[in-house]
């Protein structure tokens, strides 16, 4: 090996070494040993348990190989140390034929960790049963299911679904109990069904079933299916291979369970209505093999069948906190706040914020929404434009030989338009400074989501009609608590994000719960009240809570300044389907327009 090769190897096992110590606290030892540590040889990397027998297998005997679940290492321990040498010298920093390199050391046989069990407690009422069906029945029952007649409402990103009985609303984890679909579960599935009422398993034949198509490398966000919705058991069927399937709980962690192909998995009591459920994006799963040895696997295509039974009226199950039935958690039905605490809300969480944040808000929101861009480039010559919480003015500048003028609430915001040449003054949503039918059009984007009651959210549109002149038209835009469209994900949810931060908190172990990860006690308000914190790039399970704001600060110029990351709490009111044409209408407005735009909820009116 010549010294260029040596300097990059002595350079990698460094590294390794110290990945070594700081995640399992064991040291190379200077002495040969025949336990070998295997740098870049892990799970982690892509490496399967079998690929290191077959490699150390040939130049000796392999006593054991130890993988540890998304660790980028392994331990190989060969039966003589004369035997370890001889691998080391073959393959430590060379490049073999799978274009793997390995970094080697040697490692005290006792420090050797032990094996990971997979398996760790179920949560309660989880029943799996293997084997559920034979290969003549899943190929019968994949048979029956055809998505050639599939629309846009249910291909989601790249996954096929078609739904039976009811269809599944993605985003709400919903159905919609007065719109029974024609197509009823096939026939096919009948029989098992009915085999599963006779066993005890359950006590009533579903009558909703979703089959979703999965390729490798697909999966589906952590979720609970809503408890009024559907009754106590859910059914999850594995056809064509195996997966692992990931639930979370925010009091006891994260479990994984592996789903053999033609298993049955039966999700009841606390792990139907406690625990979310999940299938991380991925191509390959880690497995136990023979002797409970972990292994990377590789997904193949998947059909699931998931059966469900419709809820008739409410749920009165025993987890009341987190049972949609029996706790309030949207803010439509039920302000969270009065008046007066809710201008002291939105003053800290929504005008401060943006004070705060001006220069970071302004460097990342530089490109116009595309249909709100092709709105505003055909307005008629000569009309008047208001952009009410005009932010940095983006939106601005737009339209063609129009008059524009912009608002917004923050001062710092308000300062960026003007440095941009944009007529702009600093105003309230609430009390627009503009007189009565003024405005040929209007546009209000991403606004109205930050106030907290429904009387404000009314009162916003109310200014709107209020300048827009007869016949003229405003566009609002609001954000959606549905984040999963007929398009797909939204931007919010976007796979080049949402996958690669979930692989990497499963690659180090971590939960990834949709669950709120924590709270903010509002003491200042007259009415107390708790916020959930939601956390980024997840669906939404409150329609009122913080979201937050991520701020790098880098800055050396700045003196004392804070580096890293400072983390802001945004407002938001999160609009479900409907509500938003709902305040409308109240105000005698006429809708026009009513449509979802990647993760927002959008509406054109006249007047």
């Amino acid at each position: 090996m010549d010294r260029k090769i040596c300097k990059k190897v002595a350079r990698k096992l460094k590294h390794c070494e110290e990945i070594l110590m700081k995640h399992e606290n064991i040291k190379t030892s200077i002495e040969h040993t025949s336990s070998l540590f295997i740098g870049n040889g892990g799970l982690g990397c892509g490496i399967h348990r079998e690929f290191l027998l077959d490699l150390f297998s040939q130049h000796g005997l392999v006593k054991d190989v130890i993988m540890l679940p998304g660790k980028p290492y392994a331990f190989v321990t060969l039966s003589t140390i004369e035997e370890a040498e001889k691998a080391m010298d073959l393959f430590q920093g060379r490049h073999l034929r799978s274009g793997q390199v390995l970094y080697m050391a040697y490692v005290d046989t006792n420090d050797v960790p032990k094996h990971v069990s997979f398996e760790k407690s179920w949560p309660q009422g989880l029943t799996l049963i293997e084997d559920f069906v034979t290969e003549e029945e899943e190929s019968s029952l994949i048979s029956a299911i055809t998505f050639d007649d599939v629309n846009d409402n249910t291909v989601l990103k790249h996954r096929k679904v078609k739904h039976y009985g009811f269809e599944f609303i993605y985003g709400s984890n919903n159905v919609d109990k007065n719109k029974a679909l024609d197509e009823k579960i096939p026939a096919k599935c009948m029989p098992h069904l009915e085999k599963l009422v006779a066993l005890g398993y359950i006590s009533k034949v579903p009558d909703q079933l979703t089959v979703n198509y999965y390729a490798p490398g697909q999966g589906i966000p952590p979720h609970v299916d809503t408890h009024s919705a559907f009754e106590d058991n859910i059914l999850s069927l594995s056809l064509g291979s195996q997966v692992v399937m990931d639930f979370y709980s925010s009091e006891k962690g994260s479990v994984s369970v592996l789903l053999p192909k033609r298993s049955l998995l039966i999700m009841s009591g606390e792990s139907r209505y406690a625990w979310k459920h999940g299938i991380t994006p991925r191509k390959t799963d880690i497995i136990p093999n023979e002797g409970d040895h972990l292994t990377l696997c590789q997904r193949s295509d998947r059909i699931s069948f998931t059966f469900r039974k419709i809820r008739d009226g409410e749920c009165h199950c025993s987890y009341k906190e987190l049972c949609n039935s029996q706790k309030q958690t949207k803010s439509s039905s039920k302000d969270l706040v009065n008046e007066e605490g809710a201008k002291e809300l939105e003053s800290k969480y929504v005008q401060k914020v943006y004070e705060d944040i001006a220069d970071h808000f302004n460097d990342t929101r530089y490109k116009p929404w595309p249909k709100v861009q092709s709105f505003l480039s055909n307005i008629s010559p000569g009309s008047l434009i208001l952009d009410i919480g005009c932010g940095n003015g983006k939106n601005l500048g737009l339209s063609k030989s129009c008059f524009e003028i912009g608002c917004d609430a923050s001062s710092k915001l308000a300062q960026v338009c003007a440095l941009r040449k944009s007529e702009v003054l600093i105003a309230d949503c609430l009390k627009l400074p503009f007189r009565d039918n003024c405005a040929d059009v209007i546009i209000c984007i991403a606004v109205i989501h930050h106030l907290s009651t429904k009387a404000r959210r009314a009162k916003a549109i109310e200014e709107i009609l209020r300048v827009l002149c007869p016949g003229g038209k405003a566009l609002l835009y609001v954000w959606a608590f549905e984040q999963e469209g007929p398009q797909g994900p939204s931007n919010y949810l976007k796979h080049n994000k949402l996958v690669k931060n979930i692989e990497q908190d499963f690659l180090k172990g971590e939960n990834t719960s949709q669950l709120p990860s924590t709270e903010i006690q509002l003491i200042e308000a007259k009415k107390s009240i708790t916020l959930p914190i939601h956390k980024n790039r997840t669906n939404f399970v409150e329609q009122d809570m913080l979201v937050p704001w991520k701020e790098n600060n880098t800055s050396s110029q700045v003196p004392n300044s804070d580096k890293g990351t400072k983390t802001h709490h945004r407002y938001y009111h999160v609009f479900v389907k409907g509500e938003l044409e709902s305040l409308i209408i109240e105000k005698n407005a006429k809708v026009i327009l009513s449509y979802y735009d990647k993760g927002n909820w959008c509406v054109l009116l006249e007047k």
